[in-house]
């Protein structure tokens, strides 16, 4: 009699879900992931911002189960772009699909900028003249 009247009780439609749910991720956490994997790319700098988004940056469109990812990214001068841009598209679709199960479509990669690379020496002390 107890279970009748938790049935009743129960929203429409709530018991045909037969106690299995569903996981939604949201667009940002996906871009987050897609940000955090391009920065481990060797390469690829992380640019900060004054104001708004440093770089990478990404833009992450999803569709149930399927996701499409546009990513800005700064690169570290004297790489090859093309290499660059290939190895952070093969990362990110990797990481993306592992962390969140979403099929990766396709991984758009502009490069917005171009950094030196700074080599910190603590061997020789900055000389000030």
């Amino acid at each position: 009699m107890a279970d009748e009247a938790l049935l009743a009780a129960e929203p429409a439609g709530l018991a045909e879900l037969d106690g299995r749910g569903r996981t939604e991720i949201k667009s940002r956490v996906t871009e987050r992931i897609a940000e955090v994997a391009a920065t481990r790319v060797p390469g690829v700098a992380k640019q900060e911002a004054t104001f708004g988004r440093g770089l990478p940056r990404a833009e992450a469109r999803q569709a149930g189960e399927r996701v499409r990812l546009q990513l800005r990214i700064a690169v570290l001068w004297g790489r090859p772009f093309a290499q660059v841009a290939a190895d952070t598209r093969a990362a990110v679709a990797e990481q993306v699909n592992a962390l969140t199960g979403l099929e990766v479509d396709t991984v758009d990669v502009h490069i917005d900028t171009v950094l030196p690379e700074r080599e910190l020496t603590t061997t020789q002390p900055r000389r000030v003249l």
